[in-house]
């Protein structure tokens, strides 16, 4: 099988790989995989992956009238791309954005191949929701084109079953429908260390509380900075890694508030972000007050479970249901600071209720959320419906 797989931000070391262990499985398993990306990488294979890039400049700190030419750009050019690709079998593209869908789209019937669509995010919802599209024009435009691309894709792919409800809700069949979570790469962490990071050692004794990934608007990481100043425990650390526009803000609150147990570092190689989050004691997972977000998908929720580590999240939905059936964490609704901070507390008093709730969130990495298992899944959804006429 020849696949051709499109994703705007494809990237190989960050906290966001998906698409990049997902191809790394099919190459394994002698399929050819080329994958179109915005991201400027120079390399011409990663790993047996062929990479095309468009070579299309993004950052989270554009404005949105940029964002919006990133996006125009990359869809003619991974058109372009996509379309000189002989012998190819299937077309698979991932959001988001959703313009992501249109060059999978038009490659598809052009070459007459099928196409699966992969929605990690439910756009145009989340940023409609959270204000950042108010034009009436752009959100109808942007509407049109969701129900476009769900209509002619053969099959579509979600990273939960929110995300899978709320497409039914817009008249997606379900049989139409896979859900694929992200991964937990067990063999990566179960491999690493189990002490002697430099970072997590200045910590020791303390209970290391650890959010790694993007600190945007979305991530709402206020909520952390909440209770670390309104309960302060010198005995809890809450570490945050990581780079977003939220930043610098997060930074001059910490200094201007003296909030002596929130460490900010800078983002790092995920080599050794993996190995920080396999020393540390408790994961994080915050995001702004919108219902709308409870149904993601975060990667750094699936590295906690392969690292072992009970899991904090201050909302409800599908994640806090899963741990809280296993007992690998519980979650919170956005205004219950108070819970939030009292069971950090009594993980801290109860090493033994700590490595319960851990081991029980390895067993749950292992079960369900394996990247061997969910990268062996996708292989029989494509090559289903290759076959599927």
């Amino acid at each position: 099988m020849k696949l051709i797989y499109i994703h705007q931000y494809f990237n190989t070391n960050s906290s966001s790989t998906r698409s990049y262990e997902l191809s790394k499985f099919l190459v394994s398993k002698g399929h050819e995989v080329t994958m179109i990306t915005g991201s400027r990488i120079r390399k011409k294979t990663v790993d047996g992956i062929n990479i095309k890039s468009t070579q299309t400049a993004y950052s989270n700190n554009f404005s949105f009238l940029k964002r919006v030419f990133a996006f125009i750009h990359f869809m003619i050019s991974s058109t372009i791309l996509g379309l000189k690709e002989k012998d190819s079998d299937i077309v698979f593209a991932t959001s988001t954005p959703i313009t992501v869908g249109v060059p999978g789209l038009i490659i598809s019937k052009i070459k007459r191949k099928k196409f699966v669509f992969e929605v990690r995010d439910v756009w145009p919802d989340i940023p409609i929701e959270l204000g950042f599209i108010r034009s009436k024009i752009l959100r109808k435009a942007l509407y049109f084109l969701e129900k476009i691309i769900y209509k002619n894709a053969d099959h579509i792919i979600v990273l939960s079953e929110g995300m899978k409800e709320r497409l039914i809700k817009k008249g997606v069949p379900s049989k139409k429908m896979s859900v694929i979570t992200n991964l937990s790469a067990n063999k990566i962490y179960d491999s690493l260390p189990k002490s002697g990071n430099p970072i997590i050692e200045k910590y020791a004794e303390k209970l290391v509380c650890i959010h790694p990934g993007t600190m945007g608007f979305v991530n709402g990481l206020d909520f952390i900075l909440d209770i670390a100043q309104s309960h302060p425990d010198k005995d809890i650390v809450y570490l945050l890694i990581g780079e977003g526009n939220q930043k610098r803000a997060l930074i001059e609150r910490v200094h201007k508030n003296n909030i002596n147990n929130v460490i900010i570092m800078d983002a790092v190689p995920k080599d050794e972000i993996t190995e920080i989050i396999n020393q540390s004691d408790v994961g994080i997972v915050t995001v702004s007050n919108y219902d709308i977000l409870k149904d993601n998908s975060a990667n750094k929720f699936f590295d906690f479970l392969a690292a072992g580590k009970p899991i904090l999240l201050n909302y409800e939905g599908w994640q806090k249901k899963v741990l809280e059936e296993n007992e690998a964490g519980k979650g919170f609704k956005y205004s219950q600071k108070d819970d939030f901070f009292n069971f950090l507390v009594k993980l801290k008093n109860d090493k033994k209720l700590l490595q319960t709730y851990g081991e029980n969130a390895k067993k749950l990495a292992v079960d369900r959320y394996d990247s061997q298992k969910q990268a062996e899944k996708l292989e029989s959804i494509v090559l289903n419906t290759i076959n599927n006429n």
